[in-house]
């Protein structure tokens, strides 16, 4: 189990746990989760930040400001709050969360680049005396419908600061804020101020005390556990790469083969772990992914050989020499991209039992750390896993400097984890891989929780070199979507969308690939799913034509479909195209 439960855990390792005696029922009998009150009032915190947006409840209802010390009023009928760089006329939406004492930048926007990013933006343009408190500018919140300090901070891409276009929409803002452009802040020393006094990595209460009673020992809940690797850097020096995880350019039935995504369950009873049969968080990265998809694009079976140096090497039908196929040639030596596929090989075949307490060598639970500590002590709560915190620590013999927020939200009932690694010496020295992972609880093996699209969504619609957004309504239903409002035509024009309904097949055909794929129901998505990059090809005639889909979601609210669902559409070279953000209404 070792093995398993590092490489799940090895990023939770830095949350802490306190100690407590609490005890959960031996029997088979699920334990009872505890109510946790919903607070009527919350924190956004970088450092304090007033003077920023937000929405409560519904996407209709009118919004306020966050007050000096960054407090906002949360509907505790309605525990979803949409926080907006801008006002009630326009700006950059930064995302929904579930209504919380705190939410820092990565429970809005997801990922640790635009985390960083938003931290860079929000310290450059602070009209605060220092960087204690962030103060949103006046030109901001008393702007007008139609100004175009709101336009610009519209086409803001928060995963893209310092490419030309994304710095272009970086100093626009910055000009009409009377600012030097050469004065936004970097990423080193936005996560440095993340560690200063007031910033998030100084926060010690960020929630509730309650013990969780069903993420402990012996709760006889089973928990399932996803994961998603974003983007790499391989070595100092070079780009940080998108990591892509399914490619439909060699066919449906290639795609449906390697489609699943890496993720394991498991199963708190009082005597064991047990990690469930069926568990997977093996993956094949870089070259040898272009293996395994030409491999079963040829019908080929595929497994793993031993190479000349003893490390393990693809095989198709028992052959070493496999031959790219041309559609993911290019993606071998990507500088762009980098494939991050689920090994269709090394599912586990049986439960296994581990023990609760023990020494290392044991494979003990309790000494993996983390969220697996605190379940083992049966003290996991809201504000025992809610912490953020950097730490240099061993990956065997290579030394890394770790980044990691963690967060449990007591409505959706979810940790989320977003982690940045660097190795700083070894073999790896300069490479940086970035992660989200999701565990919740679910009832017995088997079970699985979605966000359901059927529903109202607000939908918008940017491209990089047009000043316009395109603005339309996705009504999801029993069978499919209706779009309504505006879409790009050619160049910057927008034109009426067509009222057609599509099909969940359809769709599925199209961008939004997870429709149909659940059995709980066509119009159903898993968190995973939602936080994938597909590759696919958009081909015009006979002429292939090459894209990416970039997918980021993080769940608020009950049903967990409060959040705001990011798409940004990329050629093969990594340029952006398109971006369209989705929010229910």
């Amino acid at each position: 189990m070792k093995t398993k439960i590092l490489a799940a855990s090895i990023a939770l390792a830095l949350v802490g746990c306190n100690d407590s005696n609490s005890n959960t029922s031996s029997s088979s009998e699920l334990a009872k989760r505890p109510e946790i009150a919903i607070p009527q009032a919350g924190q956004f915190i970088d450092a304090q930040v007033s003077g920023l947006y937000f929405v409560k409840g519904e996407l209709s209802n009118e919004g306020e400001f966050t007050k000096p010390d960054g407090t906002y009023s949360i509907d505790t009928n309605n525990p979803s709050v949409t926080f907006i760089l801008g006002n009630r006329n326009g700006g950059l939406v930064l995302g929904s969360s579930s209504g919380r004492d705190v939410v820092t930048p990565y429970e809005v926007v997801g990922t640790h680049d635009r985390a960083v990013n938003l931290a860079r933006l929000l310290l450059t343009i602070n009209t605060h005396s220092d960087n204690s408190t962030i103060v949103i500018p006046d030109e901001i919140k008393d702007a007008d419908v139609g100004d175009d300090i709101l336009k610009k901070l519209g086409k803001i891409q928060l995963d893209d600061l310092d490419s030309a276009a994304g710095k272009k929409a970086v100093d626009d803002v910055l000009t009409l804020l009377g600012k030097d452009v050469t004065q936004l802040i970097d990423a080193n020393a936005a996560l440095v101020h993340f560690g200063t006094e007031g910033s998030i990595g100084t926060l010690t209460n960020r929630g509730s005390d309650v013990l969780l009673t069903h993420w402990s020992r012996g709760s006889n809940w089973t928990f399932v556990e996803r994961s998603a690797v974003q983007r790499i850097r391989p070595n100092e020096g070079a780009q940080f790469q998108i990591a892509i995880h399914a490619d439909r350019t060699l066919g449906e039935k290639v795609f449906n083969q390697t489609i699943g995504l890496a993720g394991t369950s498991f199963k708190l009873e009082q005597d064991a772990f047990v990690m469930l049969k069926g568990s997977n968080d093996s993956t094949i990265s870089s070259s040898f992914s272009a293996q395994y998809l030409s491999c079963i694009a040829k019908d080929g079976e595929f497994s793993w050989g031993t190479g000349n140096n003893g490390g393990e090497v693809p095989l198709c039908s028992g052959e070493h020499d496999i031959e790219l196929a041309d559609p993911v040639k290019e993606m071998a030596n990507s500088a762009s991209y980098t494939y991050v596929l689920t090994d269709m090989t090394a599912f586990q075949s049986t439960d296994e039992r581990y023990a609760w307490e023990g020494g290392p060598e044991d494979d003990a639970v309790a000494d993996m750390g983390g969220a697996y500590k605190c379940m083992a002590e049966k003290n996991c709560s809201e504000q025992v896993l809610t912490r953020f915190s950097t730490q240099e620590r061993l990956d065997e013999n290579d030394k890394l400097n770790e980044t990691l927020s963690g967060s449990y939200d007591p409505i959706t009932d979810v940790y989320t984890e977003v982690a940045s690694k660097e190795y700083v010496d070894g073999y790896h020295k300069g490479r940086v891989s970035e992660s989200i992972r999701f565990i919740y609880p679910v009832e017995k093996a088997g079970d699985e929780r979605y966000v359901d699209f059927k529903g109202e969504w607000r939908v918008r619609e940017t491209r990089p070199d047009c000043e316009v957004a395109a603005k339309s309504v996705y009504t999801f239903d029993d069978t499919g979507l209706t779009m309504q409002g505006q879409e790009f035509s050619d160049s910057c024009n927008l034109k009426e969308l067509e009222t057609v309904h599509y099909s969940y097949q359809n769709l599925a055909e199209m961008d939004f690939w997870w429709f149909g794929t659940n059995l709980a129901g066509a119009s159903k998505a898993t968190l995973d799913q939602l936080n994938t990059t597909v590759r696919w090809n958009d081909k015009i005639g006979e002429k292939d034509h090459y894209k990416i889909n970039r997918f980021s979601y993080i769940p608020a609210g009950k049903n967990w479909d409060r959040g705001v669902l990011t798409r940004y559409t990329l050629d093969s070279a990594g340029k952006k195209l398109v971006t369209i953000t989705m929010q229910k209404n």
